[in-house]
C-alpha cells in the first residue's frame, strides 16, 4: 500500500502544466490592455436606507401582532340543559390505563452538582376511555408517552 502512495507521488510530481495558446495569451493582452474607464463604478448604498424602510415596517407588524392578541374572540351562548329539550350529555371520563412497554436503563450519570444518578427510560401507552351515559357511546383515546427519570444512587 506504501509503494502505491509513493508511486502516485511521484507520478505526480512529474507532471506539468500545459503551456498556454496564442489566442488565449492574444485574448488576456487585449482585455488588459482596454481602458479602465469603460467600466461603471457601482456605488455603496448606505445602509440607513435599508433601516429606514426595515424599521417601520417592523414596527407596523409588531403592533398589528399586539392589537390582534387584545382582541377578543366572541362568545358563544349555549343553552343550559334545563332549557334545552334534546340538549347532549358530555362524554365522561370512565376508565383510564397506563401500560408500560419498554423500559430501558441508560446507565450511571454525574449531575451538576457532582452526585451520580442512574438514567431510566420508560415507555408507557395511556389509554383514557370516556362514556355518553345517555346514548352508551363511547371515546377511546390512546396516546405514547415517555418517561425520563433520573434516581439518585448512594454507594455504601
Amino acid at each position: 500500500m506504501d509503494d502505491d502512495l509513493q508511486q502516485l507521488e511521484a507520478e505526480l510530481k512529474r507532471l506539468r502544466p500545459a503551456a498556454p495558446t496564442r489566442t488565449l495569451l492574444a485574448r488576456l493582452d487585449r482585455e488588459l490592455a482596454a481602458p479602465t474607464a469603460a467600466i461603471p463604478v457601482r456605488r455603496a448604498t448606505p445602509l440607513w436606507w435599508f433601516w429606514a424602510g426595515a424599521l417601520p415596517s417592523a414596527a407596523a407588524f409588531a403592533l398589528m401582532i399586539a392589537l390582534a392578541s387584545r382582541h377578543q374572540p366572541p362568545t358563544i351562548a349555549v343553552a343550559s340543559p334545563s332549557t334545552a329539550v334534546d340538549a347532549p350529555v358530555a362524554f365522561k371520563p370512565v376508565a383510564a390505563e397506563n401500560v408500560l412497554y419498554a423500559a430501558q436503563d441508560e446507565g450511571l450519570v454525574t449531575l451538576d452538582d457532582g452526585t451520580t444518578a442512574r438514567r431510566e427510560r420508560l415507555n408507557y401507552l395511556d389509554t383514557i376511555t370516556w362514556k355518553n351515559p345517555r346514548t352508551n357511546a363511547s371515546v377511546r383515546w390512546t396516546v405514547p408517552r415517555e418517561e425520563v427519570r433520573v434516581v439518585p444512587v448512594k454507594f455504601q
